[in-house]
């Protein structure tokens, strides 16, 4: 697929996208590297367009610069949004609330915590994503396993191949401490996100180097 077949597919999947409203979203691609400029209308929709892109086949990389344009009926205080997003924490089960701190300023919340999973830092940055009136995380939540298994890489490995869609023989594991370090090629976005997704579900795992090439 070439750079203008690219960029056409990447159109239309945004136009399909039932989340997202792509009539003021530009797309143009280079090299197999798909830009997104132009704006939405919530934080939500911004990350929609972002994982619709990742979906389209032949596509090597994203540079994602939308803007979060929200109008004015559905702006809120930055008050009223730290009201909102602490309240979300804690209902969420998954999230450990009484760790996380919140700092809003003109509609950009900033995450600051500890939790032992790195599914728990994104799942507090997913909650927020839905909060209206959000143009923007900052997510410096820290992953800090308080325990883990003394083989971590043979962990990873057995991630890989339990995903169906993963075609680890490419990818090369090392691990230091507690940092897994991905390396090699992989055929989309998509699947260097899955092999990223599978290393963080190894037990004491705090942090993952993903350094894998799309070669489609």
């Amino acid at each position: 697929m070439d750079d203008l077949e690219l960029q056409h597919a990447a159109a239309q999947e945004l136009e399909w996208a039932p989340h997202v409203d792509a009539s003021h979203v530009a797309v143009s691609v280079r090299d197999g590297i798909v830009r997104l400029t132009g704006y939405v209308g919530s934080l939500a929709e911004k990350k929609a367009a972002e994982r619709a892109v990742w979906h389209v086949r032949g596509a090597r990389g994203i540079v994602e610069e939308l803007e979060v344009a929200i109008p004015a009926a559905k702006r809120r205080s930055d008050d009223e949004i730290a009201h909102r997003v602490a309240n979300a924490l804690c209902w969420d089960t998954q999230i450990p609330g009484d760790r996380i701190q919140i700092k809003v300023e003109h509609g950009l919340v900033t995450l600051i915590g500890l939790v032992e999973w790195r599914f728990q830092k994104i799942e507090a940055e997913d909650v927020v994503h839905r909060i209206g009136g959000v143009v923007g995380v900052d997510n410096q939540i820290i992953v800090h396993p308080t325990a883990g298994p003394a083989d971590i890489k043979t962990h990873v490995k057995s991630a890989f191949s339990r995903h169906a869609k993963l075609h680890a023989t490419g990818i090369a594991i090392q691990v230091d401490d507690r940092k897994v370090t991905l390396t090699g090629h992989v055929p989309s976005v998509d699947e260097r996100d899955t092999a990223e997704n599978a290393a963080w579900s190894a037990a004491g795992v705090a942090e993952v180097d993903n350094r894998l090439v799309v070669q489609p």
